[in-house]
């Protein structure tokens, strides 16, 4: 008998397909245009010419266009899109308020602080440590539902981490650290990686005086990661968003590790190739 899909089912399915076309949008190093934004904004029936245009999409009932709206109204108007982002902080949506949290990081106002701790505390409670299982549950369904109600709650969790990482606060390290090792979702490991990248950007002074040592754990992910798509993203990172030295420990630690096939092993070289000319043209600079 095939079992009709619940209501939270297609949309946990519809969450993971838009949140896979992000990543690859990220690894790829492209964005969503203005224009884009635009057009998805007047096929719901919104202008998108003036800034009031704009504010009035903030308001629509669905929250891509809220959030599209406020990436757009951010781009074309800088600092006076502020007001608005903070009134977003308050949406209903999870995807709205990070997306405000992170938009007035990108204005150098920590506005979204306290919200984004609230939702990791919320998220995460224990830092995502396993909770008991309910032994009323005895459906199959059920019990596959409720976790992976769970691993959302911790993915979420992971990108509150990471808007807090942007703006200082590293409270979210030890669930980055546990999560980019033990995520049964590849997209919790996903974002624990763009965590712990964003933590390790505070720099080795800082992060020794907090005890927290981001790029140990992005080496042993390295090391121990099967999934050779986490390891593309990592390597691909790494050599994007962190120092020449920094990157090379890490993605040296992907090349020399036994889980890799001889094909992602020549992908990995290409990033630590990339890594080690950059390099060594700054060192020859440095020379003349």
């Amino acid at each position: 008998m095939i079992r009709i899909m619940k209501k939270t089912d297609f949309l946990l399915c519809m969450l993971i397909v838009f949140l896979l076309v992000s990543i690859a949008l990220i690894v790829k190093g492209t964005t969503i245009s203005s224009p884009d934004k635009k057009a998805l904004l007047e096929h719901y029936g919104y202008s998108a010419n003036t800034p009031e245009q704009i504010i009035e999409a903030t308001k629509s009932e669905n929250y891509v266009v809220r959030l599209t709206a406020l990436e757009l109204l951010t781009q074309r108007t800088g600092e006076k899109a502020i007001p608005i982002l903070k009134g977003s902080l308050n949406d209903l949506e999870f995807e709205v308020r990070w997306r405000a949290a992170h938009l007035l990081g990108t204005l150098d106002d920590k506005g979204g602080l306290e919200r984004m701790r609230q939702d990791l505390r919320e998220f995460a409670p224990n830092n995502g440590a396993p909770v008991p299982s309910d032994p009323n549950l005895v459906d199959p369904n059920e019990i596959k539902e409720q976790e992976g109600k769970r691993n959302l709650r911790l993915y979420n969790a992971l990108r509150a981490a990471k808007v807090l990482a942007e703006l200082g606060d590293r409270r979210g390290y030890e669930l980055a650290a546990g999560m980019a090792l033990e995520g049964s979702w590849v997209l919790q490991r996903y974002e624990a990686i763009f965590t712990l990248i964003e933590i390790a950007k505070a720099g080795e002074t800082v992060l020794q005086a907090e005890l927290l040592d981001p790029v140990f754990i992005l080496c042993a992910v390295a090391e121990s990661e099967k999934n050779e798509h986490v390891i593309y993203l990592l390597t691909n990172q790494v050599q994007k968003n962190l120092d020449d030295d920094t990157a090379i420990q890490i993605i040296e630690a992907a090349k020399n590790s036994h889980n890799l096939s001889e094909k992602a092993r020549r992908v990995v070289q290409i990033y630590l190739d990339i890594v080690w000319a950059r390099k060594k043209a700054a060192e020859d600079k440095l020379k003349d």
